[in-house]
C-alpha cells in the first residue's frame, strides 16, 4: 500500500465500513441475546459494541491512535477487559446470572466480551474485519440453541456485511480515498447481495435433502409424526434443549431406526420435560433450575459404584414424592444412529446402569449424561412406573404447589382470557382432577385434527389459542401443549415431555423405535401417585393423507414457509429484486454510456490494466498509476505513449475538473490503441 493510500485508510475512515462491521457485530450479540436468559448482560455487550464503535471511528478521524493518549485509552480498556476475564467465577455485571446453565454459557461470554474489547480498537479498516472472526465463532457457539429462522438470518445477514466489508476494503485499499463512487459502491452491495442470496439459497438447497436423514439437534426442527397406534410426532431431540417450539408447521416422516428396547410392556420413553409455557413453546427456568450428580467425584474407592458388564450400576433419587403404589420395568436401551446426552427411561427412573459415571438427575426427574454418548451404546434403567385404576386417580385429592412446586401452576405471561373461559366451562361440573383432565382431552380429540400438514403458527400469536380456536389441526405438540395449557387454567399441575413411543414390536420382544415414534405428551400430577401421562393425540381423527391436487400445492408453500414464515420470503424477492435491478442498471448504463464521465475513465483504465496484466504486466498494489505507467514503459516501450495518456487522463478525472465527452473518447481510443498493440505483439494473445 503505498503512503497516500495508508494515511487515507487511518485518518478518513469510511461511515460505510465502521455501518457494515457494526452490523456484523450485531449478528453475534443477537445471536447471544437469543440464547442468554440474562438480557441485562446482553444489553450491556450491545451498547458497549456501539459505543466502542463509535469511539473507533472518532478516534480514526482525530487522529487519536497515532498519539500516546490514545494508545493509553485502548491498552486501558484492554486491561479492563482482561480482568474481567480473569474473574469468570464472578457472576454480575461480568457475567450472566445462567452462564453455568446456558448451553456454552462461557464461551458464549468471554465471545462477547471479545467483540466488546475488538470494538474499542478499530484503528484500521483491517481492524473492522477482524471483527468477523470473533462474530463467527458466537455464531457458531450459539447455533445449536438457536431456531432454524434465526439461524437463517443471522448468518444470512453476517455473510452478506462481512461480503461488504471485503469488497470495501479492496475498493479503499486499491483507491485510498473514503468518498464513496457510486459505480464502485453499487458493486460492492452487489456482491454483498449476491454472497447473502446464495448463502440462503445454498442452505435451503443443502439441508432439504438433510433433513430427514440426519438426528435433530434442536428441540425446535421438524417434528417427524409417529405410527401406530398412537399418531403424533415430538419436538424431542436426542440431546436436552433449555427450550422448544410448537406448531412449526408441515412435517415428514422418517424411518430411520433411533433406538432398540428391550422390556416386558410397550410404554413412553421419556427423555426430556418442560415445565413453562411460553407462547410459542416450552422452557425451562435455567436459573435455580437444580441438577444432582450420582456420583460425587472422591468417592473413597470402597464405596466407588459396582461395574458389571462394562456398566456402572447408580441410583437414582427421587425428586418427588414416590407413587403410593407402582411396579417396576426393566428396559435396556441400544443406541442405533447418532449421539445423544439424553438417557431415555420410562415414567421415573429409580437406578440406571450406564457406561460411565457422570450421570446426573434434574429437576424433572430425567437423566442426562455429561459426555454423551454414540451408536452403539446400551444401557439399562429400572423405573417405578405409577399403577393406579381411574377410580383411584378420582380419588386423589387436589394438588396443591405445596405437593409439587408452584411452577407446575404458572400460566402464561400474558393470560388469555378465551383459553380461561374455555376451561372454566369444561371442568366445571366435575369435582375430581382425573374427570377435569379428561374433559378436556376429549374436547381436544373431538375438535381438533391430527395433520402432519398443518401451517406453522402465524408469529406472534400464541400457539394454543391459535390451535384451538382457528386452526383446530395440528400434530402431537400442539395436541400436548393445549391439554397442559388448559389443566393449568383449571388449576391442575402440569407439564410436557418429549421422548418416544414405543416403536415397532418385534417377534423376539423387543422394540425399534424410530425417528417417526418422536411424541410429546402432557404429565398430570396426582399426590400419591405421582406424574401420570395423557395423551390427548390418542382419539383424534388423522387427516394427514386427505390432501388432493390443489391442497398438495398448498401445502408445498406451506413447507417452503413452513420454518420462515411469509415475511423473509417477501424480503428475499424484495432482495432479488433489487439484485436484479442492479444488474439492469448496469447493463443499461454500458450500452447507452449514461454513466458519469470520472467512472468511464477509471473503466478505460482498469480495462487497460487488465490486459496488460494478460500479457504479464501486472500492476502491483502499493504502485501508484503514475508507477505503473513507468513499469509498462519498461517492459512494453511501444505502449508507453498511450498508456501514459490514458494515465493522465485518470488523473485529470480523479482530481481535476472539465471531464467530457473529448477527454472520454480520448480514453476510449487509447485504450483501444492499447488492445491493438497488444495484438499485434503477442499473435497468441486473445481478448
Amino acid at each position: 500500500m503505498n503512503a497516500s493510500g495508508a494515511t487515507h485508510s487511518s485518518a478518513q475512515p469510511s461511515v460505510w465500513m465502521y455501518l457494515s462491521g457494526l452490523a456484523v457485530a450485531f449478528c453475534g450479540l443477537l445471536a447471544a441475546r437469543i440464547v442468554i436468559e440474562d438480557q441485562r448482560f446482553t444489553n450491556t455487550m450491545m451498547v458497549l459494541v456501539l459505543i466502542g464503535f463509535a469511539f473507533s471511528f472518532a478516534a480514526r478521524r482525530m487522529g487519536w491512535f497515532e498519539q500516546s493518549p490514545g494508545l493509553f485509552i485502548r491498552w486501558l480498556f484492554a486491561g479492563l477487559i482482561v480482568y474481567a476475564l480473569l474473574n469468570f467465577w464472578m457472576q454480575g455485571w461480568v457475567l450472566p446470572f445462567d452462564v453455568e446453565t446456558t448451553y456454552g454459557g462461557t464461551a458464549i461470554a468471554f465471545l462477547c466480551w471479545l467483540v466488546v474489547f475488538a470494538s474499542f480498537m478499530l484503528a484500521s479498516d483491517e481492524h473492522v474485519l477482524f471483527i468477523a472472526v470473533p462474530v463467527v465463532a458466537l455464531l457458531g457457539v450459539t447455533a445449536p440453541a438457536l431456531s432454524a429462522q434465526q439461524a437463517f438470518w443471522l448468518f444470512t445477514t453476517f455473510l452478506g456485511n462481512t461480503a461488504f466489508l471485503l469488497a470495501h476494503e479492496n475498493a479503499r485499499r486499491l483507491y485510498g480515498t473514503a468518498k464513496p463512487d457510486v459505480l464502485f459502491m453499487r458493486g460492492q452491495v452487489v456482491v454483498a447481495l449476491v454472497c447473502g442470496v446464495l448463502a440462503a439459497l445454498t442452505g435451503v438447497i443443502v439441508s432439504w435433502p438433510l433433513r430427514d436423514t440426519t438426528l435433530r439437534l434442536s428441540g425446535n426442527s421438524l417434528p417427524p409424526g409417529v405410527a401406530s397406534a398412537i399418531s403424533g410426532s415430538g419436538a424431542s431431540s436426542s440431546f436436552a434443549q433449555p427450550s422448544i417450539l410448537v406448531g412449526s408447521g408441515p412435517v415428514l416422516l422418517s424411518e430411520q431406526p433411533v433406538l432398540e428396547v428391550q422390556s416386558s410392556e410397550p410404554l413412553y420413553w421419556r427423555g426430556s420435560v418442560y415445565i413453562r409455557y411460553i407462547g410459542r413453546g416450552w422452557a425451562n427456568p435455567r436459573y435455580g433450575f437444580f441438577s444432582r450428580n450420582l456420583f460425587t467425584p472422591g468417592t473413597p474407592f470402597q464405596t466407588m459404584p459396582e461395574r458389571r458388564d462394562g456398566l456402572y450400576t447408580l441410583e437414582v433419587p427421587p425428586v418427588s414424592p414416590e407413587p403410593s403404589r407402582y411396579r417396576e420395568v426393566k428396559q435396556r436401551f441400544k443406541l442405533l444412529y447418532g449421539a445423544a446426552n439424553i438417557i431415555y427411561a420410562a415414567a421415573q427412573p429409580a437406578l440406571v446402569r450406564f457406561p460411565n459415571l457422570a450421570v446426573y438427575v434434574d429437576a424433572t426427574g430425567c437423566l442426562q449424561t455429561l459426555y454423551g454418548y454414540r451408536s452403539g451404546a446400551e444401557y439399562e434403567v429400572v423405573s417405578h412406573v405409577p399403577d393406579a385404576t381411574p377410580d383411584e386417580l378420582r380419588q386423589a385429592p387436589p394438588a396443591t404447589p405445596a405437593d409439587v412446586g408452584g411452577i407446575y401452576f404458572e400460566l402464561p405471561t400474558t393470560p388469555s382470557p378465551r383459553l380461561q373461559k374455555l376451561a372454566q366451562d369444561l371442568t366445571a361440573r366435575y369435582n375430581n382432577n382425573y374427570d377435569k383432565v379428561m374433559a378436556l382431552k376429549t374436547y381436544i380429540e373431538s375438535t381438533c385434527d391430527y395433520n402432519l400438514n398443518a401451517a406453522a403458527v402465524p408469529i406472534g400469536r400464541d400457539a394454543v389459542e391459535f390451535f384451538l380456536f382457528d386452526s383446530r389441526e395440528g400434530y402431537c405438540d400442539l395436541f400436548s401443549s393445549a391439554l397442559a395449557v388448559l389443566a393449568r387454567y383449571a388449576g391442575i399441575p402440569s407439564r410436557v415431555a418429549t421422548g418416544f413411543v414405543a416403536g415397532d414390536p418385534q417377534p423376539d420382544g423387543r422394540f425399534i423405535v424410530r425417528e417417526k415414534h418422536r411424541h410429546q405428551w402432557t404429565e398430570i400430577y396426582f399426590p400419591g401417585y405421582g406424574w401420570i401421562a395423557f395423551d390427548a393425540t390418542e382419539g383424534a381423527r388423522d387427516v394427514s393423507g386427505s390432501t388432493g391436487r390443489k391442497e398438495g400445492i398448498h401445502n408445498f408453500w406451506q413447507m417452503l414457509t413452513r420454518r420462515y414464515g411469509y415475511l423473509p420470503w417477501i424480503l428475499a424477492i424484495a432482495a432479488v429484486s433489487l439484485l436484479l435491478f442492479a444488474v439492469a442498471n448496469e447493463l443499461f448504463g454500458r450500452f447507452t454510456s449514461t454513466r458519469a464521465p470520472s467512472s468511464r475513465i477509471v473503466y478505460c483504465y482498469l480495462r487497460a490494466v487488465h490486459l496488460l496484466q494478460k500479457a504479464g504486466v501486472a500492476r502491483r498494489d502499493w504502485m501508484t498509476p503514475s508507477e505503473y505507467a513507468a513499469r509498462v514503459q519498461k517492459a512494453l516501450p511501444e505502449l508507453a505513449e498511450p498508456m501514459w495518456a490514458l494515465t493522465r487522463l485518470l488523473e485529470r478525472s480523479e482530481y481535476g475538473r472539465g471531464i467530457g465527452e473529448a477527454e472520454i473518447a480520448q480514453a476510449e481510443r487509447r485504450l483501444r490503441e492499447i488492445h491493438s498493440l497488444l495484438k499485434r505483439r503477442y499473435r497468441w494473445w486473445r481478448r
